[in-house]
């Protein structure tokens, strides 16, 4: 993928701090991989709407670390020994260090905008954050609780759909796009579709390729779309007891795959991506919007 290289590149020499240990930390997260979709998005959506792709790096560069930062804190508050396949940081500096380190990473994507981004980028990125944090509380909030679909969606604006919400609408603004707004709707929807993908393959999903073991939400007590989608069919008191670690969670994660949950949740992220992708048909056609395309089709066809 065009630009990858330049964004790996940037993201361990933009760390740059001044204490060795934070520095490991970071290197140690950001080498762990990953998908890069959020920088991706950021510099392709610059290209999509006339501006220079170059321009926009250092800024998905910036909304990288907010996403690695939000990945060390909730490692620590979820108490994960494991992320991407690798021992999770909080494991192998501690919770204190990871913490502290993620908050670095916050602050330096912050420096990243103040000097290569403007005041109405700022905006966008820091209203971002703060619906991230609002959505992790409100998950905390309703562990071992059956939840809605309403509060499912509220939650999983805030962990994931927000920022890429943040990095289509800075990419928009990177290039003067005065439809960075629509621009921002359509990434929202496409983070809604990568949440709801990653709830089915906690589900359903190959572990080796993971790198995790399936069945996490149900044992950590989080309702998510699977088992949403499939309630009707299910007797409550027992989905109650196995979300408050009362029960099996094995047994009921192979209901809900019975019961076409998995389907339920493809299904719904499709919906959410067919959204996005009328927004996107209104921007003329260009290579950056071909890439940006088959990077939106592989969020809903993933396995990993």
């Amino acid at each position: 993928m065009r630009f990858l290289d330049a964004i790996e590149k940037s993201l361990l020499e933009e760390l740059n701090p001044k204490v060795k240990l934070v520095l490991e930390t970071g290197r140690y997260i950001v080498k762990s991989g990953g998908k890069r979709l959020r920088p991706l998005f950021t510099v392709l959506v610059c290209g999509l709407c006339g501006g220079n792709p170059e321009r926009a790096i250092p800024l998905g560069v910036g909304l990288e670390y907010i996403h690695v930062a939000s990945l060390l804190h909730d490692d620590v508050v979820d108490g994960a020994k494991t992320r991407r396949g690798k021992k999770s940081a909080n494991l192998v500096f501690g919770n204190g260090v990871a913490v502290l380190t993620g908050d670095y990473m916050y602050a330096r994507a912050l420096h990243l905008f103040s000097t290569h981004g403007n005041i109405e980028m700022i905006r966008v990125v820091s209203e971002a954050v703060m619906d991230m944090a609002e959505g992790q509380v409100l998950e905390i909030s309703k562990v071992g609780d059956i939840i809605s679909e309403e509060d499912y969606f509220r939650i999983i604006d805030g962990k994931t759909a927000v920022l890429f919400g943040a990095c289509f609408g800075v990419g928009g603004l990177c290039a003067n796009c005065k439809d960075w707004k629509d621009l921002k709707e359509a990434g929202i929807s496409i983070g809604r579709a990568f949440q709801l993908i990653d709830d089915l393959l906690d589900y359903a999903g190959d572990p080796e390729k993971l790198g995790k073991p399936v069945g996490n939400d149900l044992r950590e007590g989080k309702c998510t779309y699977p088992l949403i989608s499939v309630l009707e069919k299910l007797e409550r008191e027992y989905v109650k007891r196995v979300l408050r670690g009362l029960e099996d969670s094995e047994k009921l994660r192979q209901k809900v795959i019975e019961l076409g949950g998995v389907e339920k949740t493809r299904e719904r992220a499709r919906k959410e991506l067919k959204r996005a992708k009328e927004i996107l048909e209104r921007f003329e056609d260009n290579e950056y919007k071909r890439e940006i395309l088959k990077l939106v089709d592989f969020v809903v066809d993933r396995n990993i």
